[in-house]
C-alpha cells in the first residue's frame, strides 16, 4: 500500500476520545503514522508478523501495520472509552488481518500472548504528566524478551539510549518529525501545539 493511501485510511478511522491526561492520550495523526509505519515496512517489513501495539489508543499504528500486511496485530489498550473507539475502528481490517484487543493495563509484567511477539510498535506515554510512565511499557517488552521494537518518544528524551543498553538491546533513530499536540484537555491554551519527536528501533542484541 502505498503511503499516500495509507494516510488517508488511517485518517479516516474514528479519532482517540482523548479523555484521560493521566493517560498522556494524544492521538497520533494519520499522515505521521503513515510515513513512519512505511519507514519500518522497508526496513523491517510487517508481511506474515505478529505484531502487538502497546497502548493503543484508536488502533492507528496497530491497523496501519495490518494494512502492510501484518498477519496478526494484538492491540492492548486500557481505557473502556477508547477500547469502544478502537472496536469499531478494527472492523475496517476484517479479513486483511488477524486483530485481537486487550483491554488491560501495561504494568510491567509479561503477557500471555498465544503466538510469540515479531515485534513491536507503540507510541508510550512519555511521563511529561506521571514520572517515568513509559518505564511499565519497556519492562513489559524486556521481561517478554521480544526481539523488535519500534517507538515514538520525544526528542529530548535521554533515558532511552541507557535503558537500551542496560537491558541488552540497540537503539537507533530511523525517523524524526513534528508530533501535533491538539487542545485535548482544559489546561492547554494554544488550539494547537507541536513537539519534535524521535521514531526510534530497538533491536535485541544476538
Amino acid at each position: 500500500m502505498r503511503q499516500r493511501h495509507l494516510a488517508m485510511r488511517l485518517s479516516s478511522l474514528v479519532p482517540h476520545p482523548c479523555q484521560s491526561v493521566e493517560l498522556e492520550q494524544y492521538p497520533t495523526e494519520g499522515n505521521l503514522a503513515a510515513a513512519w509505519l512505511t519507514k519500518i515496512d522497508l526496513g523491517d517489513g510487517f508481511a506474515g508478523k505478529h505484531v502487538l501495539d502497546l497502548g493503543a489508543g484508536n488502533g492507528v499504528l496497530g491497523i496501519g501495520a495490518a494494512f502492510l500486511g501484518a498477519q496478526h496485530v494484538t492491540m492492548v489498550e486500557c481505557d473502556s472509552a477508547t477500547v469502544e473507539v478502537l472496536e469499531n475502528n478494527v472492523s475496517e481490517v476484517e479479513g486483511e488481518s488477524i486483530c485481537t484487543i486487550i483491554d488491560a493495563r501495561i504494568n510491567g509484567n509479561p503477557l500471555t500472548l498465544e503466538l510469540p511477539v515479531d515485534m513491536v510498535i507503540m507510541n508510550p506515554p512519555w511521563g511529561v504528566q506521571t514520572l517515568r510512565a513509559d518505564r511499565a511499557f519497556f519492562e513489559t517488552i524486556f521481561s517478554m524478551d521480544i526481539p523488535l521494537v519500534h517507538f515514538i518518544h520525544s526528542i529530548d528524551a535521554e533515558h532511552l539510549l541507557p535503558l537500551a543498553h542496560e537491558n541488552g538491546y540497540e537503539l537507533h533513530s530511523i525517523y524524526q518529525d513534528d508530533f501535533r499536540l491538539p487542545a485535548a484537555y482544559a489546561h492547554h491554551s494554544k488550539n494547537k501545539a507541536t513537539t519534535r519527536i524521535r521514531c526510534y528501533r530497538l533491536e535485541k542484541k544476538k
